[in-house]
């Protein structure tokens, strides 16, 4: 089985081979090279392969375009730099929470990195020291399969549950501001990279966008003005289109 992962800059790409255990990253048709992992398992494992190319090339400095790829193996986080030969490319292994799943990660434009899965927990790490900045502990209600930071404010999160609810909140605090709800429970879950609109597909067939609105150009992301409440609204109630296969 296969999974593609998306085109960061409509040049590179990454296919995940669940039975072989490899990712096989791509420029355009040109195959770069390929990660062979160590715990990497499962179909949900497969759907969370994420990049943070851009955050690290701007952390580090590294040169010579997108290099970095963050990969959920299991219970672990691995960073993989592709111009690195030594260790397979591997350059650092974070141990999650052991024999819970991570299903979800996602980076900031702040070059943070948050990962979520079985134990319902977001966990925020600081890529200079790849150490844990912050767990927002039990914030989903079941097991975490999307994660996308607020563009707006990468102080804020968008956590998806394997359920049918999104919830929106500061991760630093732990503070949950919104949630919303679809009409079954989600299947698939995307954010536009440089705008705080989301969208669902849901087990019903219906495909969700929602747009969180910010005020008058202030770092504050809210509901439409006349959906503000209750906290938790149905998502077909401010979405602006949903279409049933």
């Amino acid at each position: 089985m296969e999974h593609w992962l998306t085109k960061l800059n409509n040049l590179l790409a990454a296919v995940a081979h669940s039975f072989s255990k490899i990712i096989d990253v791509y420029d355009q048709d040109i195959h770069l090279r390929t990660l062979r992992l160590n715990l990497f398992k499962g179909n949900k494992a497969l759907q969370i392969v994420e990049s943070v190319f851009t955050c690290l090339h701007a952390k580090f400095g590294l040169g010579g375009g997108n290099s970095v790829l963050a990969v959920a193996e299991g219970c672990q986080l691995s960073i993989w730099d592709l111009r690195m030969k030594e260790k397979g490319g591997c350059v650092r292994r974070i141990c999650g929470s052991i024999g819970d799943i991570l299903y979800a990660v996602c980076n900031s434009s702040k070059g943070t990195i948050a990962a979520g899965g079985a134990d319902r927990t977001v966990t925020v790490y600081d890529p200079h020291r790849w150490s844990a900045v912050s767990r927002w502990l039990n914030c989903s209600k079941y097991e975490i399969t999307g994660l996308a930071f607020s563009s707006v404010d990468p102080e804020y999160v968008y956590v998806q549950g394997v359920d049918y609810e999104v919830l929106f909140g500061r991760w630093r605090e732990s503070k949950k501001v919104f949630s919303y709800r679809g009409d079954s429970n989600w299947l698939g879950f995307s954010k536009c990279s440089d705008r705080d609109v989301l969208g669902g597909w849901s087990d019903s067939g219906s495909i969700f966008v929602a747009d969180i609105r910010g005020v008058d150009g202030v770092n504050e992301l809210h509901l439409p003005n006349d959906l503000d409440s209750p906290l938790q609204q149905p998502l077909n109630e401010f979405v602006f289109s949903a279409s049933r296969n």
